[in-house]
């Protein structure tokens, strides 16, 4: 028996670690001391500034900075106050505790991946899409200037799709866990872009398939999917 799992588990095994081999080569500078010269980190210190001082002064921190564009939400602009995966064990553990920004790279393949066995592609194929989705032109970049939380919520963004999917094969414990814990996982990326695009996916693919249902006349599927669903993101949201 262990022997047959573990002859079934050898091919993601193998996945994991080009995954990881892959971030760490490319990512081969950060080990060796070498930084990189993030403008968005730095800007960031600089609109942040007056929202310190408030706290410094009176404190609480503001969730309003006078910093950008005349004035807009603390929270989601500077970061103020701090930020935390309520979840962050998970977060750890996905990323096998890798130091960024090759754990960015390792998690979107991991996501990815994950997506693409859920469509049922084979081993080789995940990989090279994993692959293809992580490494793709604009992700480099944006890690290079400090976009790390817009780089974090698109690793998260195939685990949430594909984690939909997974409810929407009729694995419903096991799709209504995912669907929760990647639901977390991508809100509190705190990048309300990608979670705008993730909604959008979200809502185009569930019409898609509830289309098929109401052909098929699936109705308690519709509604089981549709309660666990509602659910999954709540427990998402709320957690």
């Amino acid at each position: 028996m262990l022997k047959s799992i573990f002859k079934s588990a050898l091919p993601h095994i193998i996945a994991v670690a080009i995954f990881a081999i892959v971030a760490i080569i490319y990512c081969k500078p950060a080990l060796e001391g070498k930084v990189l010269q993030q403008s968005d980190i730095t800007q960031w210190k600089g609109m942040a500034q007056d929202a310190f001082s408030y706290k410094e002064k009176y404190g609480y921190t503001p969730l309003w900075s006078n910093s950008m564009f005349g004035g807009m939400p603390a929270y989601q602009t500077t970061g103020v106050g701090g930020f935390e995966y309520s979840v962050g064990w998970i977060d750890q553990l996905l990323t096998l505790g890798l130091a960024e920004p090759i754990s960015l790279f390792f998690l979107a393949s991991i996501c990815f991946y994950f997506l693409a066995q859920v469509l049922g592609f084979n081993t080789i194929i995940s990989i090279i899409g994993a692959l293809g989705y992580s490494y793709a032109t604009y992700n480099p970049i944006i890690v290079s200037v400090g976009h790390i939380t817009k780089m974090h919520s698109i690793a998260y963004l195939p685990l949430f799709i594909g984690s939909l999917l997974v409810l929407y094969q009729k694995k419903y414990l096991l799709g209504g866990i995912l669907t929760s814990v990647a639901t977390v996982l991508l809100i509190q990326g705190n990048h309300i872009q990608i979670d705008y695009y993730g909604v959008l996916i979200a809502i185009i693919m569930s019409v898609y398939f509830l289309i098929i249902w109401i052909k098929n006349k699936e109705y308690t599927h519709i509604l089981k999917t549709l309660g666990i669903g509602l659910t999954a993101g709540i427990i998402g949201l709320w957690y």
